[in-house]
């Protein structure tokens, strides 16, 4: 899906553009997303005008239709440097639901497409950077280092008003590689990466996925290598945003939901869906008194995830599932879900 078909499909309104005259042929576009975050954005704005490089750079800033004041912090800011931001005013009317919950995927989306950049970074309007160094440091080993598609680098936490040592990801010493990726999950903060932004193509998964940036990773990591720069230059909020306050079946859920998603798109290699699969299996064993019939429905949207929730559930048959000493009805309702489950996958293969 290209720009022009992507409007087609998604602008309902007009999306409101700036007339800002922004140097040509920029190196590096950074890609902002903003909604709600009146207490932020001046923060992340500074930090990514702070920037001291060798090169252009643009700024793409995607406002989602803010009512607290946000939009028009956004709107003074393009107005003092039009010569680096370029501002989108978006519209509730174009908001693309996943799940049934608003979401800024047509603000990201809107920003990745008309980047110009030969390399594009992220970061959220909650989110800043602290080191004025860090796109200079980003381009110069993407330039250098041919193989990689993508580099990221470590980030700090503010949680309640602290700088705290990240305890929320671990980078793996293997990180560099697609597996490494669908195996051990995102260890990757949306702020500190930086990724080459020409030829991007994106499956009409994308837009469906609960989450974008991992969606994202892996897209780009089929094409080359994931560098990683071992310095702390971003400051990632915690709490601010609604995944914080998801409990762990429904993070985990969305989780799930998008690597079935990934299988989906047919564009991985067998060893890396083989992975997905793996994981989709041991989400249904950690959390398989908490299943619905609605998710494991959510989830069996290709053969192979289909087979791997049935051969899940005939191996759970043979195995005490709910301990005895457990509310006779609660025992019952999960009983009976299962036994729905069950049924409804037996019939597909029959």
């Amino acid at each position: 899906m290209d720009i022009t078909e992507f409007k087609k499909t998604y602008e309902h309104k007009k999306v409101i553009e700036n007339n800002n005259q922004i140097i040509q042929n920029p190196v590096v576009s950074v890609c902002i997303q903003t909604y709600q975050h009146v207490n932020y954005i001046e923060q992340c704005l500074d930090g990514i005008l702070m920037q001291k490089t060798d090169f252009n750079y643009e700024i793409l800033l995607g406002e989602d239709a803010s009512t607290d004041g946000t939009r028009e912090i956004c709107m003074d800011y393009a107005n003092r440097f039009p010569d680096k931001i370029r501002l989108f005013l978006h519209h509730r009317e174009n908001n693309i639901k996943i799940g049934g919950q608003p979401t800024g995927r047509f603000n990201f989306l809107y920003n990745l497409y008309l980047a110009q950049g030969k390399y594009i970074a992220l970061c959220e309007g909650d989110d800043y950077w602290t080191n004025p160094l860090k796109l200079q440091k980003q381009v110069d080993f993407l330039e250098g280092n041919e193989e990689y598609v993508m580099c990221f680098h470590k980030v700090v936490l503010l949680s309640k008003g602290e700088l705290i040592e990240d305890n929320i990801t671990k980078v793996p010493k293997d990180h560099e590689m697609i597996t490494d990726l669908a195996e051990k999950g995102n260890y990757i903060h949306t702020p500190s990466v930086m990724f080459k932004g020409q030829n991007l193509d994106f499956p009409n998964e994308f837009r469906l996925s609960p989450i974008g940036d991992f969606f994202l990773y892996m897209l780009l990591a089929k094409n080359g290598k994931i560098g990683y720069i071992n310095e702390k230059m971003t400051v990632y909020r915690l709490g601010s945003g609604i995944w914080s306050n998801k409990t762990a079946y429904e993070r985990n859920m969305k989780t799930v939901y998008t690597f079935a998603l990934l299988i989906k798109t047919n564009l991985f290699s067998e060893k890396v869906n083989q992975i997905l699969l793996y994981r989709i299996r041991s989400f249904l064993k950690r959390f398989k008194d908490q299943l619905d019939l609605e998710s494991l429905t959510m989830l069996t949207i290709t053969p192979s995830i289909r087979n791997t929730i049935y051969q899940f559930f005939l191996d759970s048959t043979s195995q005490k599932l709910i301990k005895k000493n457990d509310d006779l009805t609660y025992k019952q309702l999960i009983n009976g879900l299962k036994m729905k489950a069950f049924k409804k996958l037996k019939s597909i293969f029959n």
